[in-house]
């Protein structure tokens, strides 16, 4: 997946400067994250780091994994939001 193409990057892009309200954010995973990865589990956040990700129009965050240079949707109950 390349960087910015989740579904909220592209209802961000959609909604205009005007209306848009997505921001860049940096958050501190809570635990261990995991995405799904052809059927592979892939650690893509290490807990008590800290990572970049987009506060979204929508509510969601995405964040980056720097390991495996992608971003994906990131549950706001693993994550503490730093600023």
């Amino acid at each position: 997946m390349a960087r910015n193409q989740t579904d909220s990057h592209a209802n961000d892009r959609a909604l205009g400067d005007e209306k848009r309200s997505d921001k860049p954010i940096r958050f501190k995973a809570k635990k261990n994250i995991y995405w799904e990865d052809w059927g592979h589990m892939r650690r893509v956040f290490v807990a008590g780091r800290v990572y970049d990700g987009v506060l979204h129009s929508d509510g969601n965050v995405t964040g980056y994994s720097p390991y495996f240079d992608v971003d994906d949707f990131v549950s706001a109950e693993e994550i503490e939001i730093i600023n």
